[in-house]
């Protein structure tokens, strides 16, 4: 067998474990499901080939995952961009709710603007709007010293009273039976590109796999995104090579919020008639588990929100066929994510590698230095 004549960097030999690492988490998690089944179900071989096989048996269904994966998409590259600085914000979930209430302020105005712009409009109103929860804790944290993880938290139980009151109050329309704002006007709403048997796919997953590609430039081809990933491996470093670690938070954050805001506005005005959450949807922690799923590459962040929606309408149909829980989907997502968060996973594979690629470059290292010094041929003697 002949050697590999190539450097291979420390980098990419991280990357492919990390690769393997997802992959045997989302392996193992999906085994561990099917042990859920077989213990609870009264048919389990035949719930186990529908969770596999559901989403793809027709395309309502199929429809339905794409609207599934759409906000997660939004809510995990702000996340990436987040965890990239290595920034443990955690308020991503109450900027994501509070954008929907920004924008739902400019969406339902009628014959405000012309579309689109009615849902630029709302999506910049969205946008503020999350700028103003996310950057909350980097500024606690820059100024003051506060554990940004706790303010976060703390700041997005704050932001559900506050929706609460918003939408029970000031915003709700008092001629409708529910809890909801007023319609949201034609010329805010996104288009629908796909209307399968009632599940009605709207442009938002487009603007939303258009967001993973922009991210993933900001991250891995900006200044900003090199900065933001030395501050994230090494902050001590980072600030020694004169990078500005708190600039470095704040834009970060901002950006964030942008994503937060746009997938908002996206959700709200593609799927629904009117702004109606009374609670958080949850799509911040889902941005979280996907984010971790992905490694922070905004690109992996397309399959990985996929995953997500896949098994959740897989176990939506489980729920309505069989008398399998939707909650088994829950066990998957945490699973998946303590599999993912186990350092010690595949840690000693790793350095074996890591340590034999080096002892492979210095080989290569040396038989070019030998090559080199053979080319030059033997030196002249001088009389």
């Amino acid at each position: 067998m002949a050697k590999n004549k190539e450097y291979v960097s420390t980098t990419k030999i991280e990357q492919r474990f990390t690769i393997i690492r997802t992959v045997l988490a989302v392996t193992i998690s999906i085994l561990f499901c099917f042990l859920l089944i077989f213990i609870t179900s009264k048919q389990p071989l035949t719930d186990i080939v529908t969770f596999m096989i559901a989403p793809l048996t027709s395309k309502s269904r199929f429809a339905q995952l794409l609207i599934k994966m759409c906000p997660i998409l939004f809510t995990s590259l702000a996340v990436c961009v987040l965890f990239s600085a290595n920034t443990a914000n955690l308020a991503v979930e109450g900027a994501f709710y509070m954008a929907a209430f920004s924008s739902a302020s400019i969406s339902v105005l009628e014959n405000f603007l012309p579309a689109p712009l009615h849902f630029i409009a709302a999506a910049i109103a969205g946008c503020l709007g999350a700028i103003a929860v996310l950057i909350i804790p980097a500024v606690l944290e820059l100024k003051f010293n506060a554990n940004i993880v706790v303010c976060s938290l703390m700041l997005n139980y704050i932001l559900i009273s506050l929706g609460n009151y918003l939408i029970t109050g000031p915003m709700r329309d008092k001629g409708y039976s529910k809890e909801a704002t007023k319609v949201i006007a034609s010329t805010a709403k996104l288009p629908i590109i796909w209307n399968a048997g009632g599940q009605k796919v709207h442009f938002g997953i487009v603007i939303g796999i258009l967001c993973c590609i922009v991210a993933w430039f900001i991250i891995y081809k900006t200044t900003f995104g090199y900065e933001a990933r030395t501050v994230g491996q090494n902050p001590d470093f980072a600030r020694f090579s004169g990078i500005n670690v708190g600039k470095i938070i704040v834009v970060g954050s901002i950006i964030a919020a942008i994503f937060c805001g746009i997938g908002a506005t996206s959700e709200v005005n593609g799927y629904y008639r009117r702004m109606e959450w009374d609670n958080p949807t949850g799509y911040g922690w889902d941005g979280i588990m996907i984010a971790i799923l992905a490694g922070n590459n905004p690109l992996f962040c397309i399959p990985g929100a996929a995953f997500l929606a896949y098994i959740r309408t897989s176990a939506d149909v489980l729920n309505m066929t069989s008398n399998i829980p939707v909650e088994i989907v829950n066990v998957v997502q945490q699973v998946v994510i303590i599999m993912i968060a186990a350092k010690g996973l595949l840690s000693k594979s790793e350095k074996k590698a890591i340590v034999a690629n080096a002892k492979h470059n210095a080989e290569l290292q040396r038989e070019e230095e030998k090559a080199a010094g053979d080319s030059e041929g033997p030196k002249e003697v001088q009389a």
